[in-house]
């Protein structure tokens, strides 16, 4: 099995030719908002990489979320169209568990990424990952960084932990005061995951729950949108 892999949950957009005998090709970009215009072309110079087109595919994976609004519409789009064309399953999984992958940890260690909710805010879950395994102990969650880390504590007790993502930088003494955990370089670099840890999740989701249905198929944004529809006057109502 050949599988796509498409990530674009930050600004920086990643795309993952994967094979069964875990070799793989990848392109990654930094978009800074701009993955419409330049997801399809990393998608094909990740195919001419591995020397394969587009007929020798077998599954399209692709990251719903949560993070950037635009930037998820654009990836699961373009992972819809090339499935319905080409007649492939399609598979969708989180942001944060593939997030949580690229974390450094031994097997017992909770894995706690975190990422940019934007205005202040965060999202993390807490996973517990092992060789061919991938235990959810806290579903995403979104919310203010006092609040959300206060909640993986409580939920998880003194349990060892490890964090990573573009979150962690800038509420590194929060993590450290409400975690226990004073985050490293490394930890506070993992800006998004790697393409293995893309591949892994996405094999192992399909693996473990089969194909999502393409027709329901949606981002996962776990907050609520900017956009504000304008207020309309009462009919009857004064006008300006």
């Amino acid at each position: 099995m050949t599988t796509l892999c498409i990530d674009t949950a930050t600004e920086y957009g990643t795309v993952v030719v994967a094979r069964d005998d875990g070799t793989f090709t990848s392109a990654r970009w930094r978009s800074q908002g701009r993955h419409g215009e330049n997801l399809l072309g990393h998608i094909e110079s990740a195919l001419a990489d591995a020397g394969i087109g587009r007929e020798a595919l077998s599954l399209i994976g692709v990251d719903i979320g949560p993070g950037r609004f635009t930037s998820l519409r654009v990836g699961l789009g373009t992972a819809k169209g090339l499935a319905f064309g080409l007649g492939l399953p399609i598979v969708g999984v989180s942001s944060l568990a593939v997030l949580a992958r690229a974390i450094d940890g031994d097997r017992d260690c909770v894995r706690v990424p975190v990422m940019n909710g934007y205005r202040g805010d965060v999202f993390t879950a807490a996973y517990l990952i092992g060789d061919t395994t991938a235990e959810e102990l806290v579903a995403p969650i979104f919310g203010s960084p006092e609040v959300v880390f206060g909640e993986i504590r409580e939920r998880l007790g003194n349990r060892p932990l490890s964090v990573g993502g573009e979150g962690v930088r800038p509420h590194a003494e929060l993590i450290e005061a409400e975690l226990g955990v004073r985050p490293d370089e490394a930890q506070m670099a993992l800006q998004a995951p790697t393409p293995r840890a893309i591949a892994a999740e996405m094999r192992y989701r399909f693996r473990i729950n089969g194909q999502s249905d393409l027709d329901s198929l949606e981002p996962n944004y776990l907050r609520p949108s900017d956009a504000k529809l304008p207020e309309q006057t009462p009919k009857g109502g004064p006008s300006s």
